[in-house]
């Protein structure tokens, strides 16, 4: 089982946490209360509240601020209810802190578990009482320690496998570029050795065709010649074009882009746009998979970072350089601090003589502007 498959998991059994303390709170007060319809119908709206924003889309958890403060909101609202109507639903005010730092990004989730610790308050009114002030000033703190804790675990957790895939990326990019740089090697041979000469051969017996009468037994011979040379001369381009890397192969580096987006979009579910500027031409094997690779992985770090609800890709054909722009509105990050996705990606274009340009900072989204020759 793979670490994410582990983690995803994980999230999921501590997605359904809470809803085993709700029901030992509700079972206690089925069996030591009277019972009343009023925390029954909170219990059930808290339940379905729980099953539609946390179980049924998991994916909110990350992407979804608002929505996620809307979720908690609403839990910390049916819990002063049940609160109000018995004590005994204090057993549900633990769980509550767990869910503040499973559902509310950064800062926001250390707020919720402040806001938490008010909940054992609300039974009390006014007379508070040494339980409910020790629970405040001692059970609070000691969750936001341990949620502090938890998280500076998962975030050396994800760091550390981050790492590990980014080695194993970067190896086995390595090894595919050496082979693209060997297919375009072979690529550009045939097309200045064997394609140019079949191509001057074809021009040469099209002249000579010319200069001989029709009625010339050369003539026949020459036309066979001519024939035999240009259909030689379609082989040889299409296997020059077989040569290219597999995305581009079917297609031109547009196209692949495209596809690339549309990929990552349903893989995703996050909005995605790719707008081609200018007349899309073909260029240099080695420009075309820079590019390429370059646009999948700014997708693939806007997938895994941003938490972003959007990202725009435009591909630009102009006179002497062909730019990529992708753009997301996720949270952001230093710029100055660089992974070994944004490297890999400054190291392939600048062997190229191209540029790599990251614009971002913390909450305000990020672009990569890549640019090379397209002479």
């Amino acid at each position: 089982m793979s670490m994410v498959e582990q983690e995803r998991r994980w999230n999921q059994v501590w997605a359904l946490v809470p809803g085993g303390l709700l029901a030992l709170a509700t079972g206690v007060y089925l069996v030591a209360r009277p019972i009343s319809p009023v925390p029954l119908a909170v219990v059930a709206a808290l339940v379905l509240w729980h099953l539609w924003f946390v179980i049924a889309h998991p994916s909110w958890l990350e992407r979804r601020t608002v929505l996620m403060l809307l979720y908690f909101a609403g839990v910390l609202g049916g819990t002063v209810v049940l609160l109000l109507h018995d004590e005994i639903f204090m057993i549900f005010v633990a769980a509550c802190y767990g869910l503040a730092f499973l559902t509310l990004p950064g800062w926001l989730a250390y707020a919720g578990a402040v806001v938490v610790g008010g909940l054992w308050l609300v039974p009390q009114g006014t007379d508070v009482k040494a339980a409910a002030l020790i629970n405040l000033g001692v059970t609070t703190p000691m969750a936001i320690l341990v949620g502090w804790i938890i998280r500076v675990m998962e975030r050396e957790v994800i760091r550390r496998r981050e790492i590990n895939e980014r080695v194993t990326a970067l190896s086995e990019e390595n090894a595919r570029l050496q082979v693209l740089a060997e297919r375009a090697r072979v690529s550009r041979e045939m097309h200045d050795t064997v394609a140019q000469g079949l191509t001057g051969i074809v021009t040469q017996l099209e002249v000579a065709e010319e200069l001989t009468s029709a009625d010339d037994a050369a003539r026949g011979r020459i036309a066979t010649a001519r024939r035999l040379a240009r259909d030689s001369l379609v082989e040889v381009r299409r296997s020059i074009e077989a040569l290219r890397p597999g995305p581009l192969r079917d297609g031109r580096l547009s196209e692949a882009v495209e596809r690339a987006v549309d990929a990552w979009r349903a893989e995703q579910g996050v909005v995605a746009t790719c707008t081609v500027t200018g007349s899309a031409r073909p260029l240099s094997a080695d420009t075309e998979v820079a590019v390429l690779r370059s646009a999948q992985e700014a997708l693939a770090n806007a997938g895994r970072h941003a938490r972003a609800s959007r990202v725009d890709v435009t591909l630009s054909y102009m006179e002497d350089v062909v730019v990529l722009d992708v753009m997301d509105d996720g949270v952001g990050f230093d710029p100055s601090v660089r992974g070994f996705g944004l490297t890999g990606m400054e190291e392939r274009v600048g062997l190229l003589g191209g540029t790599v340009t990251v614009e971002s900072a913390p909450g305000n989204g990020t672009a990569v502007n890549v640019t090379l020759d397209a002479r």
